[in-house]
């Protein structure tokens, strides 16, 4: 998003609190998660566009939230050029930008200017980072709601739902530039939103992860696989998903590992699809994108991406504050999964 946002919350987010002025966890507001269409594990946000009611994919990944090409077209919204865009599958796209009115709860961001998303997997959208960093989250998926918070509590003192124990892992990305509050636009959003990404353990070796509830399966680089775990799509175990682009040398493959740890909760059998990693690889060096001209490897995702499949089994708190991502099993989660209090 850019420019003309109005203030989604009308409220400040403070400073983590120290202990001596800290206070108790005080909610914001709460959102109701919504199944997507045609079922699976992904969550969308109610919203209205131009006051019709929509459905945004919730998107801990991307930086700025997005209209479907869909929804443009049925609004006969008008677009403008954004510059190029970097795809997953190494392709460098044109982007366009629509303004609208995006309501969000009980708040109007009137002339809010978003990206236009050409594979929304039938969602209106995109539900981003830039409409959360500010304030800390919490991702309730099994009570399917998205709950926000301001930052100015006791450090530590978050996890308030019944639980045998919780975890807590810092963070990387997500709020890291909210430390000087003069990177807090006056609309209340984020203009430099990160993703969310931390360090987690899969079969005992530590690799940077991406908390990524726009994607439905949870992913690891092949080159990763490969130098870790000596896994190719031909090793024994793995099962064939097809070719990322039509070829033998990019194919994608699943495997089972033994364990996924996210500090001190472990799930047990991962099912994770190895996807080879061809950013860049049919492009230029030099591409624009988010109005400035970037080299294909900047900001390179991380190694691994933790999709609902998974995440569907956690209860999340995002403490932007304090800089740490706190986790507990979600009620009657998988068995074998163990939570630790760190």
């Amino acid at each position: 998003m850019r420019n003309t946002l109005a203030a989604l919350l009308l409220f400040a987010a403070a400073a983590p609190a120290h202990a001596a002025d800290c206070g108790p966890l005080k909610q914001i507001l709460s959102l109701d998660l919504q199944p997507g269409p045609g079922g699976g594990p992904r969550f969308g946000v109610p919203v209205t566009v131009n006051g019709t009611p929509r459905l945004m994919l919730l998107n801990t990944e991307y930086k700025e939230s997005r209209v479907s090409r869909a929804l443009v077209n049925q609004l006969k919204l008008s677009t403008s050029s954004y510059g190029k865009m970097l795809a997953l599958n190494g392709q460098v796209t044109n982007g366009y930008m629509v303004t609208v009115d995006l309501g969000v709860s009980s708040s109007l961001l009137k002339g809010t200017e978003m990206l236009v998303d050409e594979n929304a997997g039938g969602f209106d959208g995109e539900f981003a980072t830039d409409l959360m960093q500010r304030y800390d989250i919490e991702m309730d998926f099994a009570g399917r709601k998205l709950n926000y918070f301001a930052t100015d509590h006791c450090e530590g003192k978050v996890v308030y739902w019944p639980t045998a124990g919780f975890t807590s892992i810092p963070i990387r990305g997500w709020g890291a530039r909210l430390a000087n509050t003069s990177a807090m636009n006056s609309t209340g959003m984020t203009p430099h939103p990160e993703g969310l990404t931390v360090t987690v353990s899969i079969d005992g070796h530590e690799v940077q992860a991406a908390i990524d509830t726009n994607i439905a399966q949870t992913t690891l680089d092949a080159d990763t696989a490969h130098a870790l775990f000596d896994l190719t799509a031909d090793s024994p175990g793995t099962v064939q998903l097809g070719s990322v682009d039509g070829t033998q040398t990019h194919r994608r493959f699943g495997y089972v590992f033994k364990t996924l740890s996210l500090g001190g909760v472990t799930l047990h059998d991962p099912h994770i699809a190895m996807i080879p990693n061809l950013i860049g690889t049919k492009s230029t060096d030099m591409v624009q994108a988010d109005s400035r001209i970037q080299r294909r490897t900047d900001d390179r995702l991380p190694t691994m991406r933790i999709g609902m499949d998974l995440l569907r089994n956690l209860h999340l708190y995002v403490a932007t504050g304090e800089q740490k991502l706190y986790v507990t099993l979600a009620p009657q989660g998988p068995v074998g999964a163990v939570p630790a209090h760190n």
